[in-house]
């Protein structure tokens, strides 16, 4: 049995924001790492492959913690992009990289058209408070800028997304880019977060990130 298909991306998502909001230097001792290509880019950046049964890959910047879950890749930076101090970053508060995979067997063999008609862009912008932000309040989060297109035959929801400060978790505010495809029979989600004062100085970065996804053929 395919593990993704218990796990929606709703759950996903919560089990990661909790994770996190637990995590200390302690636990990552126990977290698994992702194995990396061998070659790093010469924008500092390495490719990181996912294994099956949703086989991809996406660059994250080197220096960064990187954990794997199912169907999921994730990366925990220090500002300073040094591996010692991403070992220690809490994944709330600083610049974070996502990427995760959920098996949808009533999309599997749609084309592009019966895709977008069943996950519509009010869908999509109503995951984003709670999967990007941990918010349940829609008023508390800002979503600008949401696009749907096509890429080679798959549908693509882009969104930029404003998180509001959470003063009794000591969280100021943060921002993100995120970006959702559509294929047949399975979802892919990126999501790169940052405290907004850091946002504009790491958008190469994230741009980057996200521009480099890529679906493997299935093996």
């Amino acid at each position: 049995m395919n593990p993704l298909r218990s796990i929606p991306w709703q759950q996903l998502a919560g089990s990661r924001l909790a994770r996190y909001a637990l995590l200390g230097p302690a636990a990552v001792a126990v977290t698994i790492l992702v194995s990396l290509a061998a070659a790093q880019t010469p924008a500092s950046m390495l490719t990181v492959e996912s294994p099956a049964p949703h086989r991809y890959t996406v660059k994250l910047p080197a220096g960064c913690r990187q954990e794997e879950g199912p169907g999921t890749i994730d990366a925990i930076c220090s500002s300073e992009f040094d591996a010692e101090r991403s070992a220690e970053a809490s994944a709330v508060s600083s610049l974070i990289f996502e990427t995760g995979a959920e098996a949808v067997a009533a999309d599997t063999d749609k084309a592009a058209a019966a895709l977008a008609a069943g996950y519509s862009e009010e869908a999509f912008k109503a995951e984003l408070p709670e999967a990007v932000c941990g918010e349940a309040d829609r008023a508390r989060v800002k979503i600008e800028n949401v696009k749907q297109v096509l890429e080679d035959g798959r549908v693509a929801y882009t969104a930029e997304v404003h998180c509001s400060e959470v003063k009794f978790l000591g969280l100021g505010e943060r921002r993100a880019a995120v970006k959702f495809l559509l294929t047949p029979g399975v979802r892919y989600r990126l999501l790169a977060r940052a405290p907004s004062g850091e946002y504009d100085q790491h958008k190469q970065l994230i741009e980057a990130f996200l521009a480099s996804f890529r679906i493997l053929p299935a093996s």
